[in-house]
């Protein structure tokens, strides 16, 4: 009977020790689960800033480019005509080169300049203001100096078509219009 007595004390000895064993083992799975668990939590709660912050950037990003788009087309009209009055002031500075008129044109387009130039792309702006200050020295310079005053008041075209550079029509597809 004794050895029936330790041998139902070493089961209940061995049963409770590894059932102790056990609640131990899913006491420390509980404690780690939960460490992982904020872990877990927090590298998602930085993330979550993170992405809101990359998002905040995003819209203020386009908000700018927004505003600065519809600026652009808000002009975009006094732009072109600008442009266009230019070209035909420039063309009058052309004609008018070896006329006594080229004084008036000179005058003429002073005072459009006044009114009109920040209008113009920088390029346009530049070469115009320089083509009309050249016509205004024309017929002063001695006869050496006139082809290269005449090519700085030629230069002036080019540069005002190449302001507006509005693409040809004929590189639309209908198939891209529908």
């Amino acid at each position: 009977m004794e050895y029936a007595f330790i041998l139902i004390a070493a089961a209940v000895g061995a049963f409770f020790g590894a059932y102790l064993r056990r609640k131990g083992q899913n006491f420390a799975d509980k404690e780690d689960i939960k460490k992982l668990t904020e872990i877990v939590e927090n590298v998602r709660s930085q993330h979550a800033k993170e992405l809101e912050n990359l998002a905040h950037e995003n819209r203020k990003a386009l908000e700018y480019g927004s505003r600065e788009h519809q600026l652009r087309l808000a002009a975009l009209d006094r732009r072109l005509e600008a442009h266009q009055q230019a070209f035909t002031l420039w063309q009058k500075l052309i004609f008018a080169m070896h006329s006594k008129n080229l004084s008036d044109v000179v005058i003429e387009c002073q005072n459009w300049w006044g009114s009109h130039c920040l209008y113009l792309e920088p390029e346009a702006r530049e070469a115009f203001v320089r083509a009309f200050q050249a016509a205004s020295n024309h017929e002063f310079l001695q006869v050496e100096k006139l082809e290269q005053n005449g090519d700085i008041i030629r230069a002036a075209g080019p540069a005002i078509v190449h302001g507006v550079a509005l693409p040809p029509i004929k590189d639309f597809k209908a198939e891209n219009i529908a």
